[in-house]
């Protein structure tokens, strides 16, 4: 995907999904680039997406961002399983570890349907918000479509629309 800042239409992932494989994809590989490269890109990318209740600023730390670099590698290293069907363990392990340190809270529309929800704002919210996605696209049947290439210099995400997956 040289030179490639988005996947072709057809491999993008559908809905808010598409702010997962976005998120994985801040880093190219190919092309040596990570839009996350300080605490202010973060804010940005995050702020960017409308991710973190609008109140991601320059108050994020040196850890915020490790922890986002964090969880966007444990997200490729299970999208990569999800490829290739190998075991997952490692960074699922990390995922959910990761995973329960995220505030998430229960909240409840006018008709009285419950839902999770990221809780408070700023990054932790931000980055409960994207797992919250995956979540949703796990419920759907969507989760295990978004992939990331098996090749060592990519690992792009893209969504597999592709009959047999």
């Amino acid at each position: 995907m040289s030179g490639t800042r988005r996947p072709p239409e057809a491999s993008q992932a559908p809905g808010r999904l598409e702010l997962v494989q976005a998120f994985v994809n801040t880093r190219d590989i190919e092309e040596g680039t990570d839009e996350l490269a300080s605490p202010v890109a973060l804010a940005h990318w995050l702020s960017a997406r409308g991710l973190g209740g609008g109140a991601v600023d320059g108050d994020v730390s040196a850890s915020d961002l490790r922890t986002a670099i964090e969880l966007r590698e444990s997200l490729r290293e299970v999208l990569l399983a999800h490829a290739d069907r190998h075991d997952a363990g490692p960074a699922t392990a990390a995922l959910a570890s990761l995973a329960a340190a995220l505030p998430v809270r229960l909240e409840v529309d006018p008709g009285g349907a419950v839902r999770p929800a990221a809780a408070g704002s700023g990054v932790c919210a931000g980055l409960a918000g994207l797992l919250l996605i995956a979540a949703e696209a796990g419920t759907a049947g969507l989760w295990a479509r978004l992939k990331v290439c098996g090749a060592d210099d990519c690992q792009w995400a893209f969504y597999d629309r592709s009959p047999g997956r």
